[in-house]
C-alpha cells in the first residue's frame, strides 16, 4: 500500500485500538503515557497510517486489559463492534449505558423517546 492508503488490516487494528481505548474512557494521551509514546503516535496507529508491531500490540493489550488476539478478532467482518469504532465517544457511552438497563419497559421507553426526538428533528418542543 502507498503512504496515503493504509492497508485495511492496519486500519482494522487501529479501529480495535480506538474502540477499546474509548470503551475504557482513556484518552489518547493517557494511553500514550502508559506505553511510552506521544498522543500523535497513538493517532497514527488508530488511523492505520502506522503499522503496529507485535511488541507494541502486546503492550497495548496489557494496558487495555485484553488479549493481544482482540486486535485480530473479526477482521474482515462487519460487526456492531466495528461499526461502533466510527461513532463518537458520546455515542459509544450511550450504547454502553443503554445495554446495562435491565428493565425492558425502561429500555422501550428510552428507545421511544429517542425515536420521537429524531422524528422532530432533535427538538422536543415542536408540536
Amino acid at each position: 500500500m502507498s503512504l496515503h492508503n493504509p492497508h485495511p488490516f492496519d486500519v482494522h487494528i487501529g479501529q480495535q485500538l480506538r474502540l477499546r481505548r474509548k470503551l475504557l474512557g482513556m484518552s489518547q494521551s493517557d494511553l500514550a503515557k502508559r506505553v511510552g509514546l506521544t498522543f500523535q503516535q497513538i493517532q497514527k496507529y488508530e488511523r492505520g497510517s502506522n503499522c503496529v508491531s507485535a511488541r507494541r500490540l502486546y503492550e497495548f493489550a496489557a494496558v487495555l486489559h485484553i488479549s493481544p488476539m482482540y486486535f485480530f478478532d473479526e477482521y474482515g467482518q462487519d460487526t456492531l463492534q466495528h461499526r461502533l469504532a466510527d461513532y463518537s465517544t458520546q455515542a459509544i457511552h450511550l450504547v454502553q449505558d443503554f445495554t446495562t438497563i435491565s428493565s425492558p419497559k425502561i429500555r422501550n421507553s428510552i428507545a421511544s423517546l429517542v425515536r420521537e426526538v429524531t422524528k422532530r428533528g432533535g427538538d422536543l418542543k415542536k408540536s
